[in-house]
């Protein structure tokens, strides 16, 4: 009798849980045999986009036959102008969850050791774990990311990276752009810094910091998911010095947005 031999599995994908970070109202529902009333996990916008996009989105439509600019030229210049800077400055990608991902995956080797809060942002943990990085946490303190502990264990640990999300994910509270700068500042730097401000567009006014786009160590992470109603349609940008952006242009999906 023949050996039933199948293909292997890596080391860390074998070990790793079949599992997702959030488990979405399409899925309970199934499960209920029931629609959702309201969907509030997931933060969606339920305005939806504005109409002008809307109908752009519409006359892309008959346009999907071709696939988008690889380089995503038009979208990154439009977003360079927005922030004021230069469009080496930025990268796109569908949903900062997958920029998170490709992050990961350009900064952190198999055993290397990663920051984050316990009980934070969950997607970024699943990269963490899938690309065979060592997660450290801390607790939050007061319903917030402790700054001051976050930067401890960062100088003790030496970390190739240490994410914090502000406005936090999924709390709510959020730190001042002073606070987050003087973090950015204390850390080693060797040590990446992810800046997640997906929910920033919705933040009081001073919570976003004032970094120098050059900062050789920080990326900066925004998306059209939640502000502007676009969740379902996956575009994110990470901005930060080209030196780091550029190194996305490495491992990226280069027809992974698409052309509407």
């Amino acid at each position: 009798m023949m050996k039933d031999i199948r293909p292997a599995l890596t080391r860390i994908a074998r070990d790793l849980p079949s599992t997702i970070p959030f488990v979405g109202p399409e899925s309970i529902a199934r499960q209920r045999g029931r629609a959702f009333n309201a969907r509030l996990g997931a933060n969606e916008s339920g305005f939806g986009p504005a109409p002008s996009v809307v109908k752009a989105m519409s006359d892309a439509a008959a346009e999907s036959w071709a696939y988008g600019d690889p380089e995503n030229f038009e979208v990154k210049a439009a977003i360079a102008a927005h922030l004021k800077l230069n469009a080496a400055h930025v990268s796109v990608g569908p949903g900062i969850d997958a920029l998170l991902g490709l992050t990961v995956r350009l900064f952190a080797e198999p055993g290397d050791t990663v920051v984050s809060s316990l009980g934070g942002y969950p997607t970024f943990n699943y990269h963490v774990a899938g690309y065979g990085a060592l997660l450290k946490t801390v607790p939050y303190r007061d319903d917030h990311e402790d700054l001051e502990a976050l930067r401890a264990l960062a100088v003790r640990e030496k970390p190739k990276i240490v994410y914090l999300a502000n406005p936090d994910n999924p709390m709510g509270t959020w730190h001042s752009g002073g606070k987050v700068a003087a973090f950015a500042a204390a850390l080693p730097s060797d040590t990446l810094f992810i800046l997640d401000e997906a929910y920033g567009e919705t933040a009081p006014e001073g919570t976003l910091p004032d970094l120098s786009p050059d900062m050789p160590n920080v990326l900066r992470f925004r998306t059209f998911s939640k502000a502007y109603g676009l969740a379902g349609a996956r575009i994110a940008y990470v901005f930060g010095a080209p030196e780091l952006v550029s190194a996305f242009d490495k491992v990226r999906d280069h027809f992974a947005v698409s052309r509407i």
